[in-house]
C-alpha cells in the first residue's frame, strides 16, 4: 500500500467533479485536510485491525487491489427489481412486503446453521443441563465472530472521498469544522467515516463497495475500542462521537435494511457516548464569551470555541437522526425534544470562518445579533434565527413531538391545532431571517415543513400498512380506515402539502444535493397519493383545503384557481400527474440507496393494483 505522502491530489484535479459548495466553504482552504505526514495510512490500517483483533477471529485475507475496480470482491446488495416474479404466484400485498425497505431477511446459510446448532450440546429439557465439549467448542466459535479485514483504499482514493465529502455532503450535516480539520491518528475513525460517505459521490459501484466496507469496518472498530477512546483526551472522544453520527447517516441513507436497523439499535448508544464525552469536556456555555483580541492566545480561544460548537452541532444532529429514525421505523423518539432548552448552534458563517482573526471579527457581529434573540420569551424566537442548522434541528424536534403525539394516541383536534400553530410560528420566524430560495437552503427546510404537516394530517404508519408493508392480512384490515381518511378534510390538506412539496423539488437544480429527509418526503407524498387514489375510492380533493391557515401563510400560488383545477381533477389524472412524477423524482434523487429502496417499494405497490 502506498504511503500517505507518496502523492496528494491537488485541488485542481478534484474540482471538475460537479461540486456543490458547502456553507462558507469558499473561504476555506480545501487542501488543508488532505492526507499528509500527519496520518500514516499503514498505521491507520493497523489500528483499525488491532481494535477488532481482541474480540474477532480473522479469516485468511483474500487479496484485494488497493486501487482499481473492486466490485467483483464486494458487490453492494442488489436492489430488488420491481418486476413481477414469474415463479409461484403470490398475493400482490406479499410482493410489497418482500420489497419493503425495512424488511430483514434471513439468509439460507444462517437457517441451515441455526438448524444444525439445535443438535449440539447437552440433553436440555431432559433434566441434564451440562454442556459437552462439542457445545463448548461451538460456543467459543460463536463468541469470536469471523469478519473480513481488508486493506484500506489507497491514499489517492481516500483523498478523493474526503474531498467529495467536504464539497458535496458536509453542508447537509455540518458537524465537522472544515477549516481546522486535519487527518491525524487521533481522529482516524472520524476520517474513515468521512471517506465512507464521500465514496457515495464518486458514482461507481467500486467506490460504493469501498464505502460499505469502510462503514462496516468502522462500526466494529468503534464498538471494540469505545471505552479506551472515551478515557483519552476530550478531542479523541468527540471525534469518535462525530464518526458514529456520520456512520448513522451512512446507514440511514444506504437503503440496506440491516444497516438501517443497526443505526436504530445503536442510536441510544451514540447518545450515551455523546453525553459521556461532554461530561469529560469543558462545559459548553449557552453563550460563549467574546474573544479577547488583545491577547496572544487568539488561536487557542478559537480552538476552544470550535470544540464547543462542534459539540452543540452533534447534539442537533442527534435530534435530527432521532426524528428521522422514528419516522422511518414508526416508533417513539428516544430524545427529549424540549424546545425551551434547545441547543443553539452559532451562525453558519461564523462556523465556516477560515482563520482565528476572521472568526473574532465575525463573532462581534453575531454576538450583537444574538442579544436580540435572547430577550424573547418564545423559545423558537431565541433559537431558530441563530443558524439554519439550529432551525433545522428545531423543525425536526417539532416533528418528533408530532410522532410522539400520534404514537401515544393524543393527536386530537386540540393537539393538532397546537402543533400546527407551532409550525406556523417556526415558518414566520425562519422566513424573517432566512431566504426560502432553494439555492440558499441546503437543508431543504421547506420540504421538511410540509412533511411534518403531512404527519399531522395522515397516519403514515397506517398508509404503509395499507400499501402492503406487513402483507395481505394487514393491508385488508387497514383499508377501511384509509378509505374513511380519504373522504376527510385531513386527506385533502395532506395532499395539498404533498403537491407544494413536489413543486419545490421539481424546481431544484439537478446538481443540487437533496437533504437527508428528501427521499422520505417524496416517498411519503407518493404513498399518500397512492392510498388516496387506489385505496380511497377515487374521491376528489375538497376545495376548502386551500383555506387552511398554513396554506394561506405559505402563499406562493400565482393563480390559485389553476392549482385547484389541477388538484380537483378526477382520480385517474391525479394518479398519473402526481404519483408517477413523485416516483420519478425518487429515481432522479437516486444517489442514496434509500431512494432506490423507496422507489422499489412504490413500484411493487403500483404493480399490485
Amino acid at each position: 500500500m502506498p504511503a500517505a505522502s507518496d502523492r496528494r491530489f491537488g485541488i485542481d484535479e478534484l474540482q471538475p467533479i460537479d461540486s456543490q459548495p458547502a456553507l462558507g466553504m469558499g473561504t476555506a482552504d480545501p487542501d488543508s485536510w488532505f492526507l499528509g505526514a500527519g496520518l500514516d495510512l499503514n498505521a491507520l490500517d493497523l489500528s483499525l485491525s488491532s481494535a477488532v483483533m481482541e474480540w474477532a477471529q480473522l479469516p485468511p485475507q483474500l487479496p484485494v487491489p488497493s486501487s482499481g475496480d473492486v466490485s467483483t470482491h464486494c458487490q453492494p446488495p442488489p436492489i430488488p427489481s420491481g418486476a413481477i416474479p414469474t415463479a409461484a404466484p403470490e398475493q400482490p400485498a406479499e410482493r410489497v412486503r418482500q420489497r419493503w425497505f425495512t424488511r430483514l431477511t434471513v439468509e439460507e446459510g444462517a437457517r441451515i446453521s441455526q438448524a444444525s446448532s439445535t443438535h449440539h450440546g447437552g440433553s436440555f429439557g431432559q433434566g441434564n443441563i451440562a454442556a459437552d465439549e462439542q457445545y463448548r467448542a461451538g460456543l467459543s466459535q460463536t463468541l469470536q465472530p469471523r469478519i473480513n479485514d481488508e486493506s484500506l483504499p489507497s491514499a489517492d482514493q481516500l483523498n478523493l472521498f474526503a474531498n467529495l465529502f467536504f464539497s458535496r455532503f458536509n453542508s447537509l450535516l455540518p458537524i465537522v469544522h472544515l477549516p481546522s480539520f486535519k487527518p491525524t491518528m487521533e481522529n482516524s475513525l472520524l476520517f474513515v467515516s468521512i471517506c465512507s460517505i464521500g465514496s457515495l459521490f464518486v458514482g461507481s459501484a467500486s467506490a460504493a463497495a469501498h464505502g460499505t466496507r469502510l462503514f462496516e469496518r468502522l462500526n466494529k472498530a468503534i464498538l471494540a475500542s469505545w471505552e479506551s477512546i472515551l478515557s483519552r483526551s476530550r478531542s479523541n472522544a468527540l471525534s469518535m462521537v462525530q464518526a458514529a453520527v456520520l456512520g448513522q447517516t451512512f446507514a440511514i441513507l444506504s437503503g440496506r435494511p440491516k444497516a438501517l436497523v443497526l443505526a436504530d439499535v445503536l442510536h441510544g448508544t451514540v447518545m450515551a457516548w455523546a453525553r459521556e464525552s461532554n461530561r469529560n469536556a469543558q462545559q459548553v456555555l449557552h453563550d460563549p464569551p467574546s474573544p479577547d483580541t488583545s491577547g496572544c492566545n487568539l488561536e487557542e480561544q478559537w480552538m476552544q470555541w470550535i470544540d464547543q460548537e462542534q459539540r452543540r452541532r452533534v447534539e442537533i444532529a442527534l435530534d435530527i437522526h432521532d426524528a428521522e429514525l422514528a419516522s422511518l421505523l414508526h416508533h417513539d423518539p428516544l430524545r427529549k425534544h424540549r424546545l425551551s432548552q434547545y441547543h443553539r448552534g452559532i451562525s453558519d458563517a461564523l462556523f465556516a470562518a477560515p482563520t482565528a482573526s476572521r472568526w473574532a471579527e465575525l463573532f462581534q457581529t453575531t454576538a450583537a445579533q444574538s442579544l436580540t434573540f435572547d430577550i424573547s420569551d418564545d423559545p423558537l424566537q431565541a433559537t431558530v434565527p441563530c443558524s439554519k442548522f439550529s432551525a433545522y434541528g428545531v423543525l425536526d424536534s417539532i416533528n418528533a413531538h408530532v410522532i410522539e403525539a400520534r404514537r401515544s394516541i393524543t393527536l386530537d383536534e386540540h393537539e393538532s391545532r397546537h402543533l400546527s400553530n407551532t409550525l406556523m410560528r417556526w415558518w414566520r420566524i425562519y422566513t424573517t431571517h432566512f431566504s426560502l430560495d432553494a439555492e440558499e437552503d441546503p437543508f431543504n427546510l421547506t420540504v421538511l415543513w410540509h412533511l411534518v404537516f403531512m404527519g399531522i394530517y395522515a397516519d403514515i404508519d397506517l398508509l404503509e400498512q395499507t400499501s402492503g408493508r406487513e402483507g395481505a392480512n394487514s393491508a385488508s384490515t387497514s383499508a377501511p380506515l384509509v378509505r374513511s381518511w380519504a373522504t376527510s378534510q385531513d386527506a385533502s390538506r395532506c395532499l395539498v402539502h404533498a403537491l407544494l412539496m413536489q413543486r419545490y423539488l421539481e424546481r431544484m437544480r439537478v446538481s443540487s444535493e437533496p437533504a437527508i429527509h428528501v427521499p422520505r418526503a417524496l416517498f411519503t407524498a407518493a404513498l399518500a397519493w397512492f392510498c388516496f387514489t387506489h385505496v380511497g375510492g377515487g374521491h376528489t380533493i375538497d376545495a376548502s383545503a386551500f383555506d387552511a391557515p398554513e396554506i394561506k401563510l405559505v402563499g406562493g400560488f400565482t393563480n390559485p384557481h389553476d392549482l385547484q383545477r389541477q388538484l380537483l381533477g378526477d382520480a385517474t389524472f391525479s394518479n398519473v400527474s402526481h404519483l408517477h412524477r413523485l416516483t420519478d423524482l425518487l429515481t432522479r434523487f437516486g444517489r442514496w440507496g434509500i431512494s432506490q429502496a423507496f422507489s422499489t417499494a412504490l413500484c411493487a405497490a403500483l404493480e399490485s393494483e
